[in-house]
């Protein structure tokens, strides 16, 4: 089955084109202001790439987040569109699953790690492997590394972008240096890969209730109080 992927969340934008078990495309681009006329066009250009046109797409991945605001409204309004505008299936992914899934053959509990952008704050999660599945385990995290690292009872792999910062501040709290990392960006491919597995089995989403995955207001605000706090304190100093 082909399924296109897109993944709108972090810094990059990620575009990923696979056919059951192989790859046909896995390309991320730097996030612009133009984000939504390049993400058509590099969508295009990766049809054309492989001979295919969207009416050749079996169906549809898209990151849900967390992740920045603007760009998971974005990535999941083209993935709507293209799925609505040819009839075909769509499922989202979330963007931390996707990550996790690239330490898919550890037998460890798997935290994926993206920056939040503000403060040194982060999005989390924990997950595990077991028969070839993934497995969320708790709530999603937002807040700071300390507050994270306070979670961690058991070994660990760390996957990110920049995982070393991570692991530095994590090891401090934890006054360990066992933690384990494993650098990866998020893919386009895998959450192509990751759809595909529910649409194969005929589990979509409904193309147009399927919204972002946001953090919760009321801790976006508590966070961003918190945030404030702290850098007044600082000037005040």
């Amino acid at each position: 089955m082909l399924v296109l992927g897109i993944d709108t969340s972090g810094y990059a934008n990620a575009i990923g084109l696979v056919d059951g078990e192989r790859v046909l495309a896995d390309f991320a681009f730097a996030t612009r202001n133009e984000s939504l006329a390049r993400i058509t066009l590099n969508v295009d250009n990766v049809l054309r790439e492989n001979g295919l046109g969207l009416e050749d797409i079996g169906g549809f991945g898209v990151g849900l987040g967390p992740g920045s605001w603007t760009g998971i409204r974005i990535g999941v309004t083209v993935g709507k569109m293209l799925a609505y505008g040819t009839g075909k299936p769509i499922k989202g992914i979330a963007t931390l699953e996707a990550l996790a899934y690239e330490a898919r053959d550890v037998q460890k509990l798997v935290c994926p790690i993206i920056g939040a952008g503000a403060g040194g704050a982060v999005y989390a999660a924990f997950y595990r492997f077991q028969n070839g599945e993934i497995h969320h385990e708790g709530d999603y995290y937002v807040g700071d590394i300390p507050g994270l690292a306070d979670l961690i009872t058991e070994p660990v792999v760390l996957v990110a972008t920049k995982v070393a910062e991570y692991r530095d501040a994590i090891c401090q709290r934890l006054k360990s240096d066992t933690i384990e990392t494993m650098e990866k960006a998020l893919s386009g491919a895998v959450v192509a890969r990751l759809a595909a597995a529910h649409l194969e089995d005929g589990r979509h989403d409904d193309t147009l209730a399927l919204a972002p995955l946001y953090l919760k207001e009321s801790t976006a605000r508590a966070f961003v109080n918190r945030y404030r706090k702290q850098v007044q304190a600082t000037q005040q100093g």
